[in-house]
């Protein structure tokens, strides 16, 4: 049902609330507004809405000046703690969002079509230091990946274009029916303020139906769990989830790849990708979690 006298969350630029994919979600609550030089704006119903992340800019500091309420949107980058400033975050916002925005996408209709002609799938765009220790390890499996590490020169086959943002996103049926697994190089291999952040790049895999291994921080299965997910202990030896040097975590990895055999899944496989696909495509908790966990928050911050 949609608020009467909303309050406008008001920005110079769009930022992630702005997003078509939250626009039925969002504008039930707030009107969203761009700058306009030639308006003036009610401190009492109005807020500013800038990024954390960015150099304070001459607009909003008048903004600042005069009183207005500000609320930073940090949604992308690992959550910080900031007591001096309303921050718009959350440790699982990636996981919401992408939901919602594969779903608006139709990537939520994909049906596999497996053919299991390839070992692993392991796309990577920046370079870093424990993805280069993982490519010179799985060098005599690489020739059976489907893998990329742009950064270093190297796409996926038949790959969107790189220099767009989107393409970050972009969906090939080919990457996820040639291969048998996801190799996930996440973000992060490490914990933040003893907290798992979990990206796109595991997310990937739930969304299109394949078990996965995951190069990231120590317990990132038992977070998956945690959040209703299916991990595949009946493929895996997943016990490298509990070792805290990601050295021996990636010497794990690396057993695991050598020890697969390339086969049909069977039945408790199946069952579980198509947990996880249903579970994360499941829009309505999605909608429900940035209602309660970003929404709500953020009009009782406004409100008071």
């Amino acid at each position: 049902m949609t608020t009467t006298n909303k309050p406008t969350l008001l920005s110079e630029q769009p930022l992630t609330l702005n997003s078509m994919w939250l626009s039925d979600i969002v504008n039930a609550h707030l009107t969203l507004e761009y700058y306009d030089s030639s308006k003036t704006y009610n401190k009492q119903s109005t807020v500013f809405y800038a990024p954390y992340h960015a150099p304070v800019s001459p607009i909003q500091q008048q903004f600042l000046d005069d009183g207005f309420q500000i609320v930073y949107d940090n949604l992308w980058e690992a959550p910080v703690v900031d007591t001096s400033k309303y921050i718009i975050q959350h440790w699982d916002w990636i996981r919401y969002y992408e939901s919602i925005w594969y779903t608006s996408l139709g990537y939520n209709t994909y049906c596999p079509d497996r053919n299991y002609k390839h070992l692993a799938l392991m796309p990577m765009r920046l370079k870093k230091p424990y993805r280069d220790l993982a490519i010179q390890q799985l060098r005599p499996w690489l020739d059976d990946f489907v893998w990329s590490y742009v950064e270093q020169g190297r796409q996926l086959p038949n790959d969107g274009n790189l220099a767009e943002w989107g393409t970050q996103r972009y969906f090939n049926p080919e990457w996820y029916n040639d291969t048998c697994f996801s190799f996930v190089s996440e973000s992060f291999i490490s914990l933040i303020d003893n907290q798992v952040l979990v990206s796109e790049k595991t997310y990937k895999s739930i969304a299109f139906y394949h078990p996965f291994l995951i190069l990231g921080p120590v317990g990132i299965l038992q977070s998956l769990r945690n959040l209703g997910f299916e991990t595949f202990e009946n493929l895996f030896d997943e016990q490298y989830d509990a070792e805290s040097n990601w050295v021996k975590r990636l010497n794990c990895l690396v057993d695991n790849v050598k020890q697969f055999q390339k086969q049909p899944y069977d039945k408790l496989t199946q069952e579980k990708i198509i947990h996880n696909h249903e579970h994360f495509f499941n829009v309505h908790l999605a909608t429900a979690h940035i209602e309660k966990e970003i929404v709500h928050p953020l009009l009782h911050y406004i409100e008071t």
